[in-house]
Order: C-alpha cells, then sequence, then structure tokens
C-alpha cells in the first residue's frame, strides 16, 4: 500500500524525496522522523487521523495531502464490511509508517 499510494510523494524510502516531489508547493514531510518529532514516540492516532481526514490544518502539513480513506472507501466498491475495510487499511499503512522510523545514532540516520 505504501509504494502505491505514498511513495509518489513521500519516496520509496519515505524521506519526502518521491518523484513527484518536485511539482509540489512544498515538499513532502520526511516521514521516517514522525516518531523524533514528536518526543520519540510514534504518533499513530495522528497518523490515522491525517490518513482518514486529511490534514485540517495546512500549516502542519501540505494541503495536497490526499483524504486516503476517501479513496480506500471506494476501492472495493459498495460492500457490508467497506467501513471495515477503510479501517484495517488505514491502521496496516500506519503500522508500516511506525516500522520505518528512522532512530537517532542508528545507521542510515
Amino acid at each position: 500500500m505504501y509504494t502505491t499510494y505514498c511513495a509518489s510523494c513521500h519516496g520509496a524510502d519515505g524521506r519526502g524525496n518521491g518523484p513527484a516531489a518536485p511539482a509540489m508547493k512544498a515538499r513532502p514531510t520526511d516521514i521516517t522522523l514522525l516518531s523524533q518529532r514528536n518526543s520519540g514516540v510514534f504518533p499513530a492516532d495522528h497518523i490515522r487521523a491525517v490518513l482518514q481526514f486529511g490534514i485540517g490544518n495546512p500549516a502542519h502539513g501540505s494541503a495536497d495531502m490526499p483524504i486516503w480513506a476517501d479513496l480506500f472507501r471506494i476501492m472495493d466498491g459498495p460492500t457490508a464490511n467497506s467501513e471495515a475495510l477503510v479501517n484495517q487499511r488505514v491502521i496496516n499503512l500506519t503500522n508500516y509508517l511506525k516500522q520505518i522510523q528512522r532512530v537517532p545514532g542508528k545507521e542510515g540516520f
């Protein structure tokens, strides 16, 4: 999912260097530093909210950030469990972002 939906802007490595990044008004966020920017704690609730509802305050990121839940909602067409599928996709993507966090002092930081 990350490769399909996020990498074009945030880059394959998550550092905000995707092929679409130069065309954007603001450089995409380096999403490998989310934990570092949040006192070492991965902001899972915030990430889920951004994926589900977008960025309400463009000062905290680009207004170009899509609301992914809207896309996830139409992917399978209307089904009885479409909201459960949307929630699972948001959780899966949030968990992946947590896994790619860089830690100060570790190789590659």
